[in-house]
C-alpha cells in the first residue's frame, strides 16, 4: 500500500511540473499589444535654423523658405537633370507648363545639386562641412529687383517618398514632361556677418514635376560616332 501511495505521489509530482513547464512557454501566433507600441512621431510645426539636420527636423507643413530674415512663399518645385546629376529647385515663381523655362527676374529659388543619377524613394542628405550641393539664388541686397547665385555652406536632407518618373525619350522631345515626385525637405545655408543671414527652405511637397531639358549627360547620344 506504502508502495502505491508513493507512484501516485511521484506521478503527480511529475504531472505538476510538466504543467508548470507548459504554462510557462511562450503561446505560439500571439497577436501583440499594437497599443503599447510607442507612437510614430508626429512632425513638428515649425522649424528653426540648425545646422544639425535630420529627417524628424521636417516640418509638416507644406514647404516654403526663409531667405536673409525673409519668408518667401514657394510656388513651384521642380527636378531635372543638371549635367551629370539630378537637381531639385523650389522657387517662388510659378512654371506656366511643366517644361517652361525655370523663371528668372526677381524670382528667387534654392536649388539643390548633385542628387544621383539613379533617383528612387529614399532619404538623400548633405552635411554643412560638405563642398557644392547647391545654390540659393536670392534678391541682392543693394537691388532687390534683381537675384543672384549665392554659394555658402549647405546641408540638407532631401526624402522622396514617390518617384514615378519616365526615362529619357530618345523620340520625343528635346524638353520632356517626366512624370512626378513627392517628399519632404530640410535645407539650411550658413550666414555671414556682413552679407546674407542664415537662410533655409523646409516642409512637404506632393507631385512636383519632373522633367528634361535637354537629354541628360548620362543618356548615350545615339548620334555620337562609335568607340574605335
Amino acid at each position: 500500500m506504502r508502495r502505491s501511495i508513493s507512484v501516485l505521489l511521484l506521478l503527480v509530482s511529475a504531472f505538476g511540473l510538466g504543467c508548470s513547464e507548459s504554462a510557462e512557454a511562450p503561446a505560439t501566433g500571439e497577436v501583440p499589444d499594437l497599443a503599447a507600441a510607442p507612437p510614430t512621431p508626429a512632425a513638428p510645426a515649425t522649424f528653426e535654423y540648425t545646422e544639425e539636420l535630420s529627417a524628424a527636423l521636417i516640418p509638416g507643413f507644406p514647404v516654403k523658405a526663409s531667405g536673409d530674415g525673409r519668408e518667401i512663399a514657394i510656388r513651384s518645385v521642380f527636378f531635372q537633370p543638371r549635367f551629370d546629376a539630378w537637381g531639385v529647385s523650389f522657387s517662388s515663381a510659378e512654371l506656366s507648363s511643366p517644361t517652361a523655362i525655370q523663371p528668372g527676374g526677381d524670382a528667387e529659388t534654392i536649388n539643390l545639386t548633385d542628387l544621383p543619377q539613379a533617383m528612387a524613394v529614399g532619404v538623400y542628405e548633405q552635411s554643412i562641412e560638405d563642398m557644392g550641393g547647391g545654390y540659393f539664388q536670392i534678391r541682392q541686397k543693394e537691388d532687390p529687383t534683381r537675384t543672384t547665385s549665392w554659394n555658402t555652406n549647405l546641408a540638407y536632407v532631401l526624402e522622396i517618398t514617390k518617384w514615378d518618373v519616365r526615362p529619357w525619350d530618345a523620340e520625343g522631345s528635346i524638353f520632356q514632361d517626366a512624370g512626378r515626385a513627392s517628399g519632404r525637405v530640410v535645407a539650411v545655408f550658413r550666414g555671414r556677418e556682413g552679407g546674407f543671414a542664415n537662410s533655409w527652405v523646409a516642409g512637404t511637397f506632393e507631385d512636383a514635376v519632373v522633367r528634361y531639358m535637354g537629354r541628360p549627360q548620362w543618356v548615350p547620344d545615339p548620334a555620337a560616332p562609335a568607340a574605335q
